[in-house]
């Protein structure tokens, strides 16, 4: 083979890796309130499902972390050992409580039934 029969494609080649960089490029703009399909029904009560079983079977988890979270805050020892068991206690008893609940009404299918979580977080992990 000539020289000929390779110098067109390697200057073609060069003209490429010179031009392609300076082409505009074209980004798409994304909005997931637009452009992400809205939950269905089923969806939303199956979610519903989920945190009541969460809730249920996590929700004695809240005694651990209110102790966590009250020696995060350098409470003293009279606090951790009268105060974080109660108020522990507590919320694991709304939790619990919440969860069943949520896990009961999952399938009550009402125009205006509200999906949304009752307890923040939503999820206690």
């Amino acid at each position: 083979m000539s020289k000929r029969t390779w110098v067109l494609p390697i200057v073609i080649l060069v003209a490429v890796a010179i031009l392609l960089p300076n082409m505009p490029v074209l980004a798409q703009l994304y909005n997931p309130d637009e452009d992400l399909p809205k939950p269905t029904r089923l969806e939303k009560s199956l979610t519903k499902l989920g945190r009541g079983l969460s809730n249920i079977f996590l929700g004695w988890a809240e005694i651990p972390l209110a102790f966590d979270r009250d020696i995060k805050q350098g409470k003293s020892f009279g606090h951790l050992i009268g105060v974080a068991p109660v108020l522990g206690t507590a919320k694991a008893l709304m939790r619990t409580g919440t969860g069943i609940f949520e896990t009961v009404t999952f399938p009550v299918s009402d125009k205006t039934v509200n999906f949304e979580p009752i307890l923040e977080p939503e999820f206690i992990f």
